[in-house]
């Protein structure tokens, strides 16, 4: 079944018939040669839609339309959305597609590709650690912002901090609130936008002073 040229053709079973058939002998077999060229396959490709994790990376199937029966493995050495960032049916560009298998030489084929996908959010966690201070009749606080970004991402992140009272005390329970994420690459993020966290409030020196009276 295979592709080549000048292959053989063995022809059997020729048969004779018709009003003067009766008047012949005739052989039942016969030799000649032809071609048998390669078959076009469309290999196609379907995106995946996948969380944004930083890089321009697409992973995507590959599918054709193969004689049925055929054994036929299909890869690609790249496939790319055009930027980074998050966005639906964002055009996705396949490079290196290859055909391999027992059939693969009996087609010729695409060695590229185009299809979309989306780009979805990822999930920032911002954290927050607190910060001690000394006493300053305020339920105002100081935290440290933290958060699982991805390595290089510009983001900038803000919020207001509050102790329950403004009392002295250990391992106060602070709420840590509007949490707000802004910068470059902000868009690539949902996050949440309150946290928790703890510090203490320590005493505040006082200096008690006394003037001396006439």
């Amino acid at each position: 079944k295979n592709v080549g040229t000048a292959k053989a053709v063995s022809v059997t079973g020729i048969n004779v018939t018709g009003t003067d058939a009766g008047n012949y002998t005739f052989n039942t077999t016969a030799a000649t040669a032809a071609d048998i060229t390669a078959r076009a396959l469309a290999v196609s490709v379907t995106g995946q839609n996948r969380v944004y994790d930083g890089t321009t990376s697409a992973a995507v199937t590959l599918s054709d339309n193969r004689v049925a029966g055929d054994v036929l493995t299909l890869s690609n050495t790249a496939a790319n959305f055009a930027d980074k960032n998050v966005g639906t049916a964002k055009a996705v560009s396949v490079t290196g597609i290859n055909v391999s298998g027992a059939d693969a030489g009996n087609y010729s084929f695409n060695t590229t590709a185009a299809t979309a996908a989306d780009i979805t959010a990822r999930a920032l966690t911002v954290s927050a650690t607190g910060q001690n201070r000394v006493y300053d009749g305020t339920t105002s606080a100081n935290v440290t912002l933290a958060d699982n970004r991805v390595a290089g991402d510009v983001l900038v992140i803000g919020s207001t901090a509050n102790f329950a009272d403004k009392n002295v005390g250990t391992a106060k329970a602070v709420s840590v609130t509007g949490i707000n994420v802004t910068g470059t690459d902000a868009g690539n993020y949902t996050f949440n936008t309150t946290a928790a966290t703890a510090a203490d409030i320590t005493a505040r020196a006082l200096t008690v002073s006394a003037a001396g009276q006439n």
